[in-house]
């Protein structure tokens, strides 16, 4: 009795223009065929009221299809309603793609038989559509390769329909784009994205491609997310905050919340939370409030734990370094030496300026000896220099 007074319910809805004109037109129609019938027997002939006549046909036809149409949908309608009542999800989704599919299947088909019959009801036009069918054959090929796109995917909605491939609030992955099926036609579908944007995909990308559907045989989903850690996290008690907060979540649907260290590579340990709810949408906010929460709990209780790079800086003591004494006596030998050097290369000039009639070779070779003295000067003095500053720190030597 329930389905029954719903069915009545949902015509009463659909069907109340529909029956409206219905009647209209029923009158309308009547009223002419007794004008007609008058007009015959006093034997006067009335184009204009032929004319008429036809007219109140042809629309008491379009209002028997509109009012047949309507019983469709109201059909449609509560068998929706009544799968929906049963509180399975699933079943209901099932019930609500395939009844739109009928519905709309059947729907064109009433569409086309009311335009067939009103157009048939003109005289010539009946003796054309004796020739068509006549040569139905070669019609029906050509028209086939016209619209051979529209064609496939019209059986390709029938397939989705049929074999319960995709259903209506179903999530599915196509490509990079991740949506709720909102709406199957016979040519294609409405995918809605988490942004609120529509997808229009031919239902051929459906039978063609291969795609997610992470509702297929329920709406339950898993969810999971990591965090890089220091090697010092207490995982104890990083486990025991988690299961405070998946237990005084309303969205996790109690079947799993676990925490594992997934790798322990490097500067950090990887540790991966594993979280269930309802349905994929309840799953990706319940990981946003624990991800928060843990991240809260690591800044307040444990903040050892964050993520961090260390660096280990080495001391090496050199065993063979000469002591204070020994380098203030090294400076002051450099000292002496570097003097006697500087002395050595005077003379040594003084002996070049005065040898003018010496060959060219010996100049070249005085030049030269003069110039490896005066760099070994130069470097003595920067090697005693250095000694001394070393010898000053040490707190030893001349100042």
């Amino acid at each position: 009795m329930g389905r029954r007074r719903l069915l009545y319910r949902e015509i009463v809805d659909f069907g109340r223009r529909p029956i409206v004109a219905v009647g209209a037109m029923t009158g309308a129609f009547l009223g002419s065929q007794i004008a007609l019938t008058a007009l015959r027997h006093a034997k006067s002939d009335s184009t204009t009221m032929v004319v008429i006549e036809r007219g109140v046909t042809i629309a008491l036809i379009f209002a028997v299809t509109w009012l047949v149409v309507a019983f469709a949908k109201a059909i449609e309608s509560t068998v929706v309603k009544g799968a929906q009542a049963g509180g399975n999800q699933g079943h209901a989704n099932r019930v609500t793609t395939q009844s739109q599919i009928i519905r709309r299947v059947t729907q064109v088909i009433i569409v086309i038989a009311g335009l067939v019959s009103a157009i048939m009801t003109f005289p010539s036009v009946q003796f054309a559509m004796g020739s068509l069918l006549a040569s139905a054959g070669l019609a029906s090929v050509i028209a086939g390769m016209a619209a051979r796109s529209m064609l496939g995917n019209v059986f390709a909605g029938l397939q989705l329909a049929t074999t319960d491939a995709i259903r209506v609030d179903d999530i599915v992955v196509v490509g990079e784009e991740q949506g709720t099926i909102e709406e199957i036609t016979l040519t294609y579908v409405v995918m809605r994205t988490w942004d609120d944007r529509r997808l229009i995909l031919p239902s051929t990308h459906f039978t063609e491609n291969p795609f997610a559907n992470w509702t297929r045989g329920g709406s339950q989903a898993t969810g999971s997310f990591t965090l890089d850690l220091d090697w010092r996290v207490p995982i104890a008690s990083l486990r025991a905050e988690l299961a405070r907060l998946v237990a005084a979540s309303p969205v996790w649907d109690g079947r799993q919340a676990s925490l594992e260290v997934s790798d322990a590579v490097g500067g950090h340990v990887t540790v991966k939370i594993v979280l269930t709810g309802d349905n994929p949408g309840d799953v990706g906010a319940l990981k946003s409030y624990v991800r928060e929460e843990l991240v809260a709990w690591l800044q307040r209780e444990a903040p050892y734990a964050l993520p961090r790079t260390r660096v280990e800086v080495e001391q090496v003591e050199v065993t063979q370094d000469l002591g204070p004494e020994e380098v203030a006596r090294a400076a002051e030998e450099i000292v002496a030496k570097q003097k006697a050097e500087a002395a050595g290369a005077t003379t040594a000039a003084a002996r070049s300026g005065a040898d003018a009639t010496v060959t060219t070779e010996a100049e070249g070779e005085s030049a030269a000896h003069g110039l490896g003295a005066r760099r070994a000067v130069t470097l003595g003095r920067a090697m005693g220099r250095s000694l001394l500053h070393r010898a000053r720190r040490g707190g030893l030597g001349p100042r």
